[in-house]
């Protein structure tokens, strides 16, 4: 059900796209509030951001809009400058107060964003604006581990990773040891294969099962692991997609494996209230043991 705004949340929604300022100041002189909640838990700043309206950012931020205010996706005002190049606008925001380094709901950062998207201008920005390269999102990844793991030389070259530590990360993530045998624990979590990192995790994630599809048939690990232990299964399985976790048992996923925090595919499935899926294992003779949630 669509949600329905009054005449003056309408005026400012068009002004903030538009960068009306006079509109908005003439809200302002009539009391009204200029940082009410619209649709998802946006505001007419996040609006503002996302257009690059830097005058208008300015005015509703000096007039009470909270610079920090996060929609119901964890996004804020300077993600949304970030993901739509407003370099301008992200200075602002930041001059402003704006954390630079908040989190998402995913706990991602602006800079991991940014990394994740290849796009140096902003990570430069950012980096220059004070952003932590080492925070890591709750899958593990940190800007910086990103780029040790990416094949961008200019992203790798922005975040410092040295070379030396890119050859390092990569003999390790072969999983062998001195003696030339498979060392044991976890598989590929050093990183080894920068496709995995790139692209299949992140396929995984966003349930695109044909990518997934693809890149198995290329010989790739699919039960690589990311710096805090997440395999492809896990991030398909927090992230709601069955199909693609289903997917991926299918091409070999191993469902014993568990994370850094020792929790499994399986026992993230139950922590996320997912029974369709869980029966589903049952159904396919898979053993479910219970969790207590």
């Amino acid at each position: 059900m669509g949600i329905t705004y009054t005449t003056d949340q309408k005026t400012l929604i068009a002004a903030a796209r538009s960068g009306d300022v006079a509109s908005i100041q003439g809200l302002i002189e009539q009391g009204f509030d200029i940082d009410c909640e619209l649709k998802y838990g946006s505001s007419a700043l996040m609006i503002a951001a996302s257009r690059g309206q830097e005058s208008t950012v300015r005015l509703l931020v000096a007039n009470g809009a909270k610079v920090n205010r996060r929609n119901k996706f964890g996004v804020t005002p300077l993600f949304e400058a970030c993901e739509r190049l407003h370099y301008s606008t992200v200075r602002a925001l930041v001059e402003l107060g704006a954390d630079v380094n908040m989190l998402h709901n995913n706990g991602s950062t602006a800079l991991l964003g940014a990394a994740m998207r290849r796009d140096i201008k902003t990570v430069r920005l950012l980096l220059e604006l004070g952003a932590d390269m080492t925070i890591e999102n709750f899958d593990g990844w940190s800007a910086r581990t990103w780029a040790e793991a990416e094949s961008n030389p200019a992203l790798r070259e922005v975040l410092k990773v040295p070379k030396t530590e890119i050859h390092e990360l990569h003999s390790e993530g072969e999983g062998a040891s001195e003696n030339g045998e498979k060392a044991p624990g976890k598989v590929g979590k050093a990183m080894g294969n920068n496709a995995f990192w790139t692209v299949f995790m992140r396929a995984a994630s966003t349930g695109d099962v044909e990518t997934v599809r693809r890149l198995a048939d290329t010989g790739i690990e699919v039960n690589g692991q990311s710096p805090n232990g997440t395999t492809a299964l896990m991030a398909a399985v927090k992230n709601g997609h069955s199909s693609t976790a289903f997917e991926l048992i299918e091409l070999g996923a191993d469902l014993t494996l568990t994370d850094d925090d020792g929790v499994s595919a399986v026992e993230w499935a139950a922590k996320k209230g997912q029974q369709t899926f869980l029966e589903a294992l049952k159904e396919r003779g898979i053993a479910v043991p219970e969790f207590k949630v």
